[in-house]
């Protein structure tokens, strides 16, 4: 959880160079990475233990 938004951060520093055609998922991965880490650490303040990410892919 802790590296979740470093890396939301990461995927829309390179959204300018990625083609087109991935953009939208690009920006939906980073979103809920970034949900995830805002979940995250609304839990922390309450003494809650979370800190693994699923993520379901369908194609």
């Amino acid at each position: 959880m802790a590296q979740a938004k470093p890396a939301a951060d990461a995927y829309r520093a390179v959204l300018d160079r990625v083609p087109g055609d991935f953009t939208y998922e690009l920006e939906q991965l980073a979103s809920n990475l970034q949900t995830e880490h805002d979940e995250w650490q609304t839990a922390l303040k309450y003494g809650w233990k979370m800190d693994t990410i699923f993520f379901s892919i369908r194609g």
